[in-house]
């Protein structure tokens, strides 16, 4: 039987590509990922316009998560780094509620609320953030971080939206992650559950000497653990095969 340990609920903003290949890395025997998509592309116009369709993506999710019910999850959440912190401080907070609401109070999580998560089990409390986004996009994740009670000490963008983030190659990734990387800093955050991080995310650790943390990684990590599913899973960082 499929999930016979664990069935995870997985909410996936429909223009997303890297997140069920990634998850389909390490998702451990016995676990079964059920996916359910909303609207929220992404693509087109400026950064603007970008802000306001991660505002939008809102009013889908509450229907998502009552229709992921269905395959009968142990555990529910909604990934999108942005959408789960595009309205500031307690945005992910709100999402869940409404989730819950419509889920009959399963265990439910977003992408930011697992990234904090794994920032708080890890110790950190400075952190460097890199992010493919507009600019509008990457001032509102800074925002959040440091809401929620960390220090940022550099961020640095791609000003990119959409398919544009999902065709984004390894070394760049891996470049703009060295770029922000600061002695101070206590670990590197990736942000956008978009990006294909998971093949850089060891390079990244040995070559810094610190945890580098992704949205997808963090994700995965925390909804494993809130099914009971405490495997140490070697080769995509730290997070996951320590903690």
């Amino acid at each position: 039987m499929y999930g016979w340990r664990a069935r995870l609920g997985v909410l996936v903003p429909s223009g997303i590509l890297a997140l069920e290949p990634e998850f389909g890395l390490v998702t451990p025997e016995g676990v079964s990922c059920h996916y359910h998509r909303f609207n929220f592309t992404g693509a087109g116009g400026d950064g603007e316009e970008v802000v306001a369709r991660l505002k939008r993506a809102e009013s889908y999710i509450a229907d998502a998560a009552e229709l992921i019910c269905d395959a009968r999850p142990d555990v529910v959440v909604m990934t999108g780094t942005g959408v789960s912190f595009i309205d500031g401080h307690g945005h992910d907070q709100r999402l869940i509620e409404k989730m819950m609401e419509r889920n009959g109070g399963l265990p439910t999580t977003t992408t930011s609320t697992s990234v904090i998560t794994a920032f708080n089990k890890m110790g950190v409390k400075k952190v460097s953030i890199a992010m493919p986004y507009f600019e509008a996009v990457s001032k509102a994740a800074v925002k959040f971080v440091e809401a929620s009670g960390f220090e940022v000490l550099d961020a640095k963008w791609l000003d990119k939206a959409g398919y544009d983030i999902a065709v984004l190659p390894p070394e760049v990734v891996y470049q703009l992650a060295k770029e922000v990387d600061r002695p101070e800093s206590d670990a590197i955050f990736i942000s956008c559950v978009g990006l294909h991080t998971f093949e850089v995310i060891e390079k990244l650790e040995r070559d810094l000497q610190k945890p580098v943390i992704t949205s997808n990684q963090a994700t995965i990590w925390n909804i494993l653990r809130m099914a009971g599913v405490n495997d140490s899973i070697e080769g995509y960082g730290r997070i996951l095969s320590e903690y």
